[in-house]
């Protein structure tokens, strides 16, 4: 399987004005895969992997890798090739990812990127942030300055980044531990702050792109994604994550938040794991937890869509596909999908004549919930401290932005904490009252 090469490739394809490139996004569990070997198939071209999780070898089950009895001899690239203890950051897939498609292009093909991680599409941009290696404007890391981005401590690692970079700092969370470390890491090595040089951030786009946004309302993705859990888990996951765990145990435990350790299947069965396997109430809860980070990731995806992606694409380049109803994909999915694609690979953008998204899910894409949700979120960096909310790592939860804390202290998470706090302190009134007679 191909995975890109570091060397770039230099053919007449490439002299061309914005070669064609294909994106398929969307949550999981709905249909990014399949949509992406239809298109490869119809139209010449071969699939990029955008995925953090589906980079890493093995472990397929568990990181949801298309099966390849089902890829239709359609080449994967990008895909199954770094080592599990490996790091794997934006950089690296922007040289894989660009490699890739260069070498597609050179040899008359229509390059398709396929993948959950949308952050990583940030690669379609010229940017004018330096990659930290290789690059004659930067310079090397000092022993001290490798020893934090190193120690697997996130405190550190953004306290320092607060230092250098308040302003850039107050944009993440502290346990958003990849961007922290990078941001960082962009500081050490160019002496100037994140901050002032996103501030001159291009969005030009590298490649004349097409995006197809697959979208399925969250209730019946909801029960999808739960019943996916369970097919995983009956199809091979528990073995893929005995392998994982004896790996883990022979790197003496890393932190679950680098790595192939981080898939959404691994973590959540560690208390059932380190307890020998033997509880059952532990595993179900695993189970329940898999499924519940799973439902949570999909609604970061489309948050991160409508918030970043369409305002730096904009959203004249942006196609939604409704895939609530997979029983009516042909219709509402493969079909429109391949005209929206056909205009756009015979003549160009300019020519489709599909709506941007169908009546039913034209909010998606409207002003207030994209421009304006971007403008909102890069704006309010306020950040809150839930006192009776604890977050995986039994911390105080902490919310970063206005919208975020509202939505919070409205969930249900927090009101049954709530609850939980009354009660235990009249019970402990109750009891002090008791002592007291």
């Amino acid at each position: 399987m191909r995975t890109g090469s570091a060397a770039r490739p230099s053919c007449p394809a490439m002299s061309r004005v914005l070669p064609k490139v294909i994106v398929v996004a969307g949550t999981t569990g709905v249909g990014k895969s399949q949509l992406s070997i239809e298109l490869a198939r119809r139209f010449n071209g071969e699939v990029i992997n955008s995925d953090a999780m589906q980079v890493y070898r093995g472990v397929p089950i568990v990181s949801n890798k298309h099966p390849f009895e089902e890829r239709e001899g359609v080449p994967h690239h990008v895909m199954d090739y770094v080592p599990w203890g490996e790091e794997y950051h934006i950089q690296r897939f922007e040289r894989d990812a660009r490699s890739a498609i260069d070498d597609i292009l050179c040899r008359g093909k229509v390059p398709v990127i396929v993948g959950g991680t949308h952050y990583y599409l940030q690669m379609l941009f010229e940017k004018l942030v330096p990659s930290a290696e290789g690059s004659s404007d930067t310079v090397a890391l000092s022993p001290e300055q490798r020893a934090i981005l190193d120690s697997n401590d996130k405190d550190k690692v953004y306290e320092a980044l607060r230092d250098a970079d308040p302003t850039t700092a107050a944009r993440f969370h502290p346990n958003d531990t990849h961007r922290v470390r990078r941001m960082l890491e962009i500081f050490y090595t160019t002496g100037t702050p994140p901050s002032e040089t996103f501030a001159k951030q291009t969005t030009t786009l590298r490649y004349d792109t097409l995006f197809l946004w697959l979208y399925s309302d969250p209730q019946p993705l909801d029960t999808r994604l739960d019943a996916r859990v369970d097919q995983m888990l009956k199809l091979g996951a528990p073995e893929e994550i005995d392998e994982l765990y004896a790996d883990w145990l022979a790197r003496d435990k890393p932190p679950c938040t680098g790595g192939v350790w981080q898939v959404i299947g691994f973590k959540e069965f560690l208390p059932w794991l380190q307890d020998g396997r033997r509880d059952d109430k532990l595993w179900q809860q695993g189970v329940d937890a898999m499924k519940l980070h799973t439902r949570q990731y999909a609604r970061r995806q489309v948050k991160w869509i409508q918030k970043m992606l369409i305002p730096d694409v904009g959203a004249e380049r942006v196609y939604v596909l409704n895939a609530t109803d997979l029983t009516k994909w042909h219709s509402l999915v493969g079909d429109r999908a391949g005209s929206i694609a056909q205009q756009f690979m015979t003549n160009g953008a300019d020519s489709i004549t599909e709506a941007h998204a169908p009546p039913e899910l034209e909010r998606l894409v409207s002003q207030e919930a994209t421009v304006a949700r971007k403008a909102e979120a890069t704006s309010d960096f306020k950040r809150y401290t839930c006192n009776v909310c604890r977050n995986h790592d039994d911390e105080k939860l902490i919310a970063i932005g206005t919208r975020n804390w509202e939505i919070h202290v409205r969930s249900r998470r927090h009101k049954s904490n709530l609850n939980r706090g009354a009660k235990k302190a009249a019970y402990e009134k109750w009891k002090a009252e008791q002592n007291n007679e």
